[in-house]
């Protein structure tokens, strides 16, 4: 939709620039006074955390600090924001499309231009629900899982429950024989509790959790450091493979695509039963 097709719109660039400016900081996990020290070594005058705190509520942000802000975050997410200029521009198509990022027409055309180390490599906090998981214990490196969790990253997996009544009737829609979906699930939970929980130290085997859930399947998620969001609905007598898929970038402090995501694992993951 173009915005020179509606002559009353207007956007407020001044609310979005602050927004563009919280986001950043947010993404950081940084207080206002180490932000606005970090912004001053890439600026050439110092900037204060009582100004950052204004420019984030009342006033319009400098534009320099604005591209400094930006290149702080650029930064810190390699490979996935490549090709995606996130300025000013990108904040009001944020502001439009509430958060979407990118979409794919399957999952397989999602993972032949994002592959699982870019999205896993790097993370702190990893949390994932939907059927088999396989982004997860089939096409990320045991070795790496195993590597990443010792040095301080936590996971939380729930899986569709095997041999449970949600799975059959997935099994049923989706055309496989009777246990084939459960059977793979199965194998997938054994994977990551034998090969990847049981050889880890104490320590870091705490830092993994997993569990089941037998309910409607509705859609693959996976959450990463709060910032980041791949999302895949369930169709009907479709493959979850072939399935559209939607990156989701939370970009604001407050609203968009990404709380959605986030209420819905919570609320399976509160739900769980524990394996």
């Amino acid at each position: 939709m173009s915005l020179h097709g509606r002559a009353s719109y207007r956007p407020d660039l001044a609310e979005l620039a602050r927004n563009q400016l919280a986001a950043a900081r947010v993404a950081k996990r940084l207080s206002p006074a180490d932000f606005a020290e970090l912004l001053s070594t890439m600026l050439d005058w110092n900037v204060s955390p009582e100004a950052l705190e204004s420019w984030e509520t009342t006033a319009t942000p400098p534009g320099d600090v604005l591209v400094a802000a930006e290149l702080i975050v650029r930064q810190s997410a390699p490979g996935l924001t490549d090709g995606e200029p996130r300025d000013a521009l990108t904040q009001i198509v944020g502001d439009q499309f509430a958060d979407l990022a990118g979409v794919y027409a399957s999952r397989s055309e999602f993972q032949a231009k994002v592959s699982a180390s870019e999205l896993l490599d790097d993370a702190k906090d990893i949390r994932m629900s939907g059927l088999s998981l396989n982004l997860l214990c089939q096409s990320y490196s045991e070795a790496r899982l195993r590597q990443i969790v010792e040095d301080g990253t936590t996971l939380k997996a729930l899986f569709l429950k095997p041999y449970g009544h949600f799975i059959a009737e997935r099994e049923h829609e989706e055309g496989y024989p009777e246990g084939r979906l459960s059977a793979l699930t199965a194998m997938n939970l054994t994977i990551l509790q034998e090969r990847v929980v049981e050889r880890l130290s104490p320590e870091a085997a705490q830092r993994i959790e997993f569990g089941v859930y037998d309910e409607p399947i509705r859609f693959n998620i996976t959450l990463i450091d709060g910032q980041l969001c791949v999302a895949q609905p369930y169709l009907p007598q479709t493959r979850g493979v072939d399935s559209p898929t939607f990156l989701v970038r939370k970009r604001r402090v407050a609203g968009g695509l990404y709380p959605t995501f986030d209420q819905i694992f919570t609320t399976l993951w509160e739900r769980r039963e524990a394996e």
